[in-house]
C-alpha cells in the first residue's frame, strides 16, 4: 500500500523538474534569438522645412450667409471648429495653422459664428547639403535600414 504523502512528495518533484526545464529550454530559446537578430539603423531623411508666415490670418464661418447658415446647421462646437480650420487651411493655401485659436458666438448650443486666427505654415524643399535651423524637430520620414551584421 502506497502513502499519500510519499505520491504527493513524487508528485511535487515532478512539477518542479518539469517546470525547470520548461524555463531553462525558453530561456535558451530567447538568447539564441537575439543572437541572430538584425541589428536596425533608424535615419531621418526629411526633405522638406516648414515656414511659418510671421503675419496671422483669420477665417470666420458665420449664419448670416446662407453658405455658412448651411454649414453650422446642427453641428457641435468641436465640429465648427475642425471646419473652420479646414476652411482656412485651404483658403490660404497651407499645409497648416500654427498656434489656432478660436472665437465663437453661441446661441444655446447653436453655434452662430466661428472664427479661427492662426498663423499659415508651408512646407519648402530644403537646399541640398545645406544645414538648416528650420527643420522641424519631428521629422515624419524616417528609413529604417536593417542589416545582418
Amino acid at each position: 500500500m502506497k502513502s499519500p504523502l510519499l505520491s504527493l512528495a513524487v508528485a511535487m518533484i515532478a512539477t518542479i523538474a518539469l517546470s525547470s526545464c520548461e524555463s531553462i529550454a525558453s530561456v535558451g530559446s530567447k538568447n539564441r534569438n537575439i543572437r541572430q537578430s538584425p541589428r536596425t539603423y533608424i535615419e531621418s531623411m526629411n526633405d522638406y522645412a516648414l515656414d511659418i508666415e510671421p503675419e496671422g490670418v483669420t477665417y470666420t464661418i458665420d449664419i448670416s450667409t446662407p453658405e455658412g447658415a448651411a454649414k453650422l446647421d446642427k453641428i457641435s462646437l468641436k465640429d465648427a471648429e475642425d471646419l473652420a480650420l479646414t476652411e482656412a487651411v485651404i483658403k490660404y493655401n497651407c499645409a497648416m495653422l500654427v498656434n489656432p485659436q478660436f472665437t465663437n458666438l453661441m446661441n444655446g448650443k447653436r453655434v452662430l459664428r466661428i472664427t479661427v486666427f492662426g498663423f499659415p505654415a508651408r512646407y519648402r524643399a530644403r537646399p541640398d547639403k545645406v544645414n538648416d535651423s528650420s527643420t522641424p524637430i519631428n521629422n515624419r520620414n524616417i528609413n529604417i535600414n536593417i542589416s545582418n551584421n
